[in-house]
């Protein structure tokens, strides 16, 4: 708590017998354009760091935003430092001018460097995405970082992709594809008619696409995309792209979806025989460490199970005893001897699989 001492003051003005008087102080607290003054003119790392802590610690007034833009395009040494504090609180994101104004800033600036900053601060922000096929790679990078991926950002996402851009920045944008939510892939895969696709680059995006999802609207579904049955050019492509999620799906199949693959065909039989050559293929690609988790999986499906679903389930586990190794091997051929042991008939089966008799 602070003393109020005022009453002492006057007290002591009233003894002397007259006020006293101040000389006046004309003295302005140091504010956000000072800062940004000084810090763009310090040539000590020490205080320029420490004035960069105080233009961090400052969240702009409407003014403040204001004085900001005016600094970026003045195009001098303040600009730079000027559109990094635009976006590190960004409270012009408030509003849709706010947006509006600082997209607009983005694209009348002639710096690269300030033009990165300024789409940095378009972070998680739809009008991100328009600049992931900017000429500059430091801009194209901090678009592709800075987009999220939703129906807005799809379609440019999907337009740098096919023009080829930037292994890094693919990279990154392929990573973020690999995040999608399942209910946005139909209508990206609606989207790939907007132009024409290369073979490696379809194979470098399907592979980076929820497995799960593809399977479902490619390989699980009786009835294709609308744009597909409108005409022969669109038949055509349909079957392009299936035949490419289904190549791309056996290459490195992911423990998910195998699970899947076996927990269905076990299931249902009519499932088993659409899916064996897939389910067979699939299963004859997957890594160590899958292999032993569908080991126990395949445990957990056949206990006391008919033994028609242990017979359709028995070809997977013959199929991936080449892809294990160590304590899941014995595991394997444990699980295999309990099934044999259930009747001849199914032992006989088993013996074909294993002999590789159809």
């Amino acid at each position: 708590m602070v003393m109020d001492i005022r009453h002492l003051r006057d007290e002591l003005a009233g003894r002397d017998g007259g006020e006293e008087t101040f000389p006046a102080v004309n003295e302005q607290t140091p504010g956000l354009m000072d800062w940004l003054v000084e810090c763009a003119a310090a040539s000590d790392p020490a205080n320029q760091a420490r004035l960069v802590a105080q233009l961090r610690l400052c969240v702009p007034s409407d003014e403040g935003i204001a004085l900001l833009r005016e600094a970026v395009e003045a195009g001098d040494t303040r600009s730079l430092l000027a559109a990094q504090a635009l976006g590190h609180h960004r409270p012009w994101l408030d509003t849709a001018v706010g947006v509006r104004q600082h997209v607009a800033l983005v694209h009348s600036c002639a710096d690269s460097a300030v033009v990165a900053a300024l789409v940095w601060g378009l972070r998680q922000r739809d009008e991100a995405a328009d600049f992931i096929a900017h000429s500059d790679p430091a801009v194209a990078r901090e678009a592709a970082l800075a987009a999220p991926v939703s129906r807005r950002t799809l379609s440019p996402i999907l337009a740098g992709l096919r023009a080829g851009i930037r292994p890094e920045v693919e990279r990154i944008l392929l990573h973020k594809l690999h995040q999608i939510h399942p209910s946005l892939v139909r209508y990206l895969v609606d989207l790939l008619v907007e132009g024409s696709w290369g073979e490696e680059a379809l194979r470098c995006l399907f592979a980076s696409l929820p497995q799960m999802s593809l399977f479902e609207l490619f390989l699980d579904t009786r009835q294709p995309a609308s744009w597909a049955l409108g005409d022969a050019e669109g038949a055509r492509l349909w079957q392009r792209l299936v035949r490419l999620v289904s190549s791309v799906l056996v290459e490195k199949p992911g423990c998910e979806l195998l699970r899947h693959l076996l927990s269905r065909s076990g299931d249902d039989e009519a499932f088993a025989r659409r899916h064996s050559a897939l389910l067979r293929d699939a299963v004859r690609r997957a890594d160590a460490d899958s292999g032993a988790n569908l080991v126990g999986h395949l445990e957990r499906l056949t206990f006391g199970a008919s033994e028609d679903k242990v017979a359709r389930l028995a070809q997977a586990l013959v199929d991936l005893s080449a892809r294990l190794d160590g304590a899941a091997v014995d595991k394997m051929h444990s699980l295999l001897e309990q099934w044999k042991s259930r009747s001849a008939d199914l032992k006989l089966k088993i013996y074909h699989l294993e002999q590789g008799i159809s």
